[in-house]
């Protein structure tokens, strides 16, 4: 097993990474990550979407030969990052909200033990006894913030559970920390760096101009029929955004009516069914995914060449990321957004309804705490599942509502929520060795299921094995149901930590139950967050009306050095079709001359984009 020592020498990065991931060299910027890390500097590292950000962590951990702990609020990416990590032969653990408190001591007692060279950690669990007890004894030498606009009030996803970091770090002095993020201001820049208690600013940007991307504003009332003609101009794997899980479904099937091969994404379909639909359209054998912004995270794919949206983002920060996903192997790309009359209107309603009243947030807090038989006082870092229409209907209010009502009970750090990320079963035997085996010869009713288990799965008594209970119910002879049911009845004997597969989403409590009359919410915090919600959707639709290059106009908004028109967006290319306009030689001119201008011509005629319609 890949140990941690603390006396061990640091290895070339280089050769660290041609050995794990078979690469001869960094992408540009990550080694400047890397070796500031490596010198023990606290680092900034502000990395676009597709950067390349995990390495930047993942390298210095294995170099320095010392354990890394990597700090996300993504629990389904924090879940894939470790199942490809332990594929490349890196035992790497993560301690998420829906993992029992067997689980949660074998992973920290390996990692006080040098035997985890990287533990994922999301951030809510900082704060648990479990994890502050050990902490000090952990042979850290990096800790990875990632996601760290989270940690400031002023970025576009703020959680309270960062805010424990800081206080984390004067337990363990001397280890650096490195924060990442894709998109931060120059203030979220400087919020996080305060936050984190950085001896002096220490930023390195990554290249947020992407040249080879084209940013068009198209407009008009028919989105359908643009996308359609987007979809005809551009060959290539696709994905178009949409808000609404139902919006997906109607536009996978009016694609399909229209001879393109496109699949719907979005949270609530089986954890099978997401698994499917990624791996075709990666491998290419789906053209376009119509998705929500639950698709995106952690796609590995570098040759999208378009991402459309079809509703307005609410920021800057969330178009940036997800336009991002196209044309990461630096060739030519486009990312549409498609606007129509009403969705300026639309966007203000959505960003003033996602503050609900008080009484609102208290009435789903009840709901939630009712449903689940949550006592008062109780409840601490526990994790229950979430049904949003089951919430909906006890509470007769609209859906809506109740996710933004539990969104500021997150804000407020009452809880912390996370999306549904498919979780395997998982067994982890915590008896003695000898109790085991005393009931696996001794006792015809659990003796099959234990004989199965230990047939079947080895290090059962080291770490938690992702189980299959058809296989266990085929090798012991028993339904699925049985083993189901003894496994659970084992689990409560406490001979095994049992944790049935789990692909809903989750609510975990930060604090114990309150009572939900009397419970405080900072009003003036919530209006200060309310407001730089309404600054930030400003500032969405100050790009979406501006009459400057798109490129320019995004990379303002996030302080990068102006890098000049970008002559390719729909304001750029407008510009230039009437200064041809003007110069009747030149449209008296073979065209032939002039293709690209032309082209440019055609295009914003079919799109009806910058009032050329």
């Amino acid at each position: 097993m890949h140990k941690v020592d603390g006396a061990h020498k640091h290895e070339d990065i280089h050769a660290v990474l041609r050995k794990y991931w078979g690469y001869e060299a960094f992408r540009p910027v990550q080694e400047d990550v890397v070796r500031s890390v490596m010198a023990g500097r606290d680092t900034l590292a502000l990395l676009p979407t597709g950067g390349g950000k995990s390495l930047c962590f993942q390298v210095p951990a294995l170099a320095m030969g010392r354990m890394c702990l990597v700090i996300s609020p993504l629990i389904a990416l924090i879940k894939d990052q470790v199942q490809r990590l332990r594929r490349m032969g890196i035992p790497a653990r993560a301690i998420t909200s829906d993992m029992g408190r067997a689980e949660i001591e074998n992973a920290l007692e390996n990692a006080v033990h040098g035997k985890v060279p990287l533990l994922y950690v999301s951030p809510e669990r900082l704060s648990s006894d479990l994890f502050e007890a050990r902490l000090p004894r952990m042979p850290l030498g990096l800790i990875a913030v990632d996601e760290a606009h989270c940690i400031s009030q002023w970025g576009y996803d703020f959680r309270p559970a960062y805010m424990q970091v800081q206080e984390m770090r004067l337990r363990v002095p001397g280890v650096p920390v490195l924060a990442l993020t894709a998109s931060a201001t120059a203030q979220v820049a400087a919020d996080i760096m305060e936050k984190l208690a950085f001896p002096a600013p220490n930023v390195i940007r990554g290249r947020f101009h992407r040249p080879e991307l084209v940013l068009w504003v198209s407009r008009g009332e028919d989105k359908n029929g643009r996308l359609l003609r987007i979809m005809h101009h551009v060959e290539g794997s696709a994905i178009v955004y949409l808000r609404r899980r139902r919006a997906t479904v109607q536009m996978a099937q009016f694609m399909r009516h229209h001879g393109i091969t496109a699949e719907a994404y979005h949270a609530g379909l089986p954890p099978a069914e997401r698994d499917r639909i990624q791996k075709e359209w990666t491998e290419g054998r789906i053209r376009c995914v119509a998705a929500t912004n639950a698709f995106g995270m952690g796609i590995d794919k570098s040759d999208v060449r378009v991402v459309v949206h079809t509703d307005l983002p609410p920021d800057p920060e969330s178009y940036y990321q997800e336009a991002g996903r196209a044309g990461r192997d630096g060739r030519t790309s486009f990312a549409f957004l498609l606007v129509g009359p009403g969705d300026e209107r639309q966007l203000r309603e959505r960003v003033a309804a996602s503050f609900p009243p008080l009484a609102d947030v208290r009435r789903v807090y009840q709901a939630f705490a009712d449903m689940h038989g949550i006592a008062l006082g109780s409840g601490l870092l526990e994790q229950y599942p979430l049904d949003l229409q089951a919430l909906a209907t006890r509470t007769a209010l609209p859906l809506t509502t109740v996710a933004h009502s539990l969104k500021v009970l997150e804000l407020d750090g009452k809880v912390a929520l996370s999306e549904g990320a498919r979780t395997p079963s998982r067994v982890l035997i915590t008896a003695s060795s000898r109790v085991v085996h005393d009931m696996r010869v001794g006792s015809p009713r659990f003796g099959p299921v234990l004989e199965a288990l230990l047939r079947l799965y080895g290090g059962l008594y080291e770490e938690p094995a992702l189980i299959d209970e058809g296989r266990l119910a085929k090798v012991a002879g028993l339904t699925v149901e049985k083993v189901t049911a003894l496994l659970k009845e084992l689990g409560r004997m406490q001979v095994i930590s049992y944790k049935q597969r789990s692909d809903a989403p989750g609510v975990t409590l930060l604090e114990p139950r309150h009572d939900a009359q009397r419970m405080r919410i900072d009003p003036a915090a919530l209006a200060q967050r309310e407001q730089r919600a309404i600054e930030r959707m400003e500032a969405m639709l100050r790009f979406v009306n501006t009459d400057r290059c798109r490129s320019r106009e995004l990379l303002a908004y996030f302080d990068e050095p102006d890098p000049g028109d970008c002559g390719q967006c729909d304001v750029c290319r407008t510009r230039e079709y009437r200064s041809i306009q003007a110069d009747t030689s030149i449209v008296a001119s073979p065209l032939t001359h002039y293709d690209g201008p032309v082209n440019a011509m055609r295009w914003m005629k079919d799109e009806g984009v910058a009032g050329t319609e």
